[in-house]
């Protein structure tokens, strides 16, 4: 830095342009107010997450994202020494490094194929870009594109799994009832827990206490007394999970793990925080103290709670005169059809994604 000042002297002595000024920009108001504000967040926002948790495992702190021993940047300066040493006493011309010697990031590992057991970095940009100016006709592009261009078929499957099916198209092969519905007599709902997850808007600066009351003052002013809210699991074997492909979708837009309590105040939004399976966890339990708390039936399936859920509507079903399962999943449709065909008071209403309560 010291022979960067010098050059930078001697430029502007010979350019004859000089400027000096007693107010540094880092002194004025502006600026210091801003750099204040930008302290609080920081401050605010290492009280709340562990960014430093005791893993065996590279983790970005900020997203959550976590890869395996592949990843090595943290041993860059370690790296950098050996390919020194190995370069020590040899013309340049044999000077030759391994492809498994380098450093690997995060980045490059979200961002790479695998070419004959090779990761490669892949940048679509660049890709296209260097096939565009290698063709010298069209010909040439249609050369190019006979190959998928992709380590497989896109269209069925993204870089960790299947693709998300819209299964909400499926309401298309079921006929709605014509006849306007009006429930008579006793009354039982059924709820499903991640619907209920996702139904109530979390004001931002509410502590995580107030939240879990908003939902229960949700259920009681929606659907009374008689109610279940039943949550899906979390097994401990992940791997065999039914579930495992929408929990690779989720990881995706991971967050860093969040240590929370009742008085805490909420600093993320609900989607962010929820994308970690272990702040979902700790989520829902609170939750469900808030809910028995409130008298309110909970129950949590040891995975998929789609089969419980109607499972325990059907239960119920002779013993009131009108049960009705709440949830946006077609499965709990299709289960219905196959298992409560033979129960008339059992209904499945279509919800609205709009009808978010606020």
């Amino acid at each position: 830095m010291i022979h960067l000042q010098n050059i930078c002297f001697e430029i502007e002595k010979f350019c004859d342009v000089k400027l000096t000024s007693s107010e540094h920009v880092d002194t004025r108001p502006s600026r210091i107010a801003r750099d204040n504000e930008d302290v609080a967040k920081l401050s605010q926002w290492l009280s709340e997450p562990n960014p430093f948790p005791k893993i065996d495992v590279i983790m970005s702190i900020d997203l959550g994202i976590v890869e395996g021993n592949e990843v090595n940047c943290h041993l860059s300066e370690q790296i950098g020494r050996d390919m020194i040493s190995k370069m020590m006493g040899k013309k340049f011309e044999n000077v030759k490094f391994k492809r498994k010697g380098k450093v690997v990031t995060l980045a490059s590992i979200n961002s790479s194929v695998k070419i004959c057991n090779f990761s490669i970095v892949v940048d679509p940009h660049i890709l296209f870009h260097r096939l565009y100016i290698a063709k010298q006709s069209d010909n040439d592009l249609k050369a190019f594109f006979k190959f998928e261009l992709s380590p497989f078929p896109i269209l069925l499957f993204t870089g960790e799994s299947m693709r998300k099916r819209t299964k909400s198209s499926l309401y298309t092969s079921f006929s709605p009832v014509t006849e306007d519905v009006k429930p008579e007599g006793s009354q039982y709902v059924v709820v499903d827990g991640n619907h209920l997850l996702h139904k109530i808007v979390w004001r931002q600066q509410a502590t995580f206490g107030a939240i879990a009351d908003r939902y229960v003052q949700y259920l009681n002013n929606k659907y009374g007394q008689d109610i279940a809210v039943i949550f899906y699991g979390f097994p401990d074997d992940d791997k065999k999970s039914t579930k495992n492909c929408e929990r690779l979708r989720r990881a995706a837009h991971f967050s860093s793990d969040v240590m929370f309590h009742e008085e805490t105040v909420l600093q993320y939004t609900k989607e962010k925080l929820l994308a970690n399976e272990c702040n979902e966890k700790r989520f829902i339990e609170l939750l469900k103290k808030a809910l028995q708390k409130a008298n309110i039936c909970v129950q949590q399936a040891v995975e998929d709670a789609d089969p419980m859920i109607v499972n325990t509507a059907i239960s119920v079903a002779l013993q009131y005169d009108y049960v009705r399962v709440v949830g946006e999943d077609i499965d709990l449709l299709v289960l219905l059809t196959a298992l409560a065909s033979a129960h008339s008071n059992v209904f499945f209403p279509k919800v609205w994604k709009r009808e978010n309560a606020r």
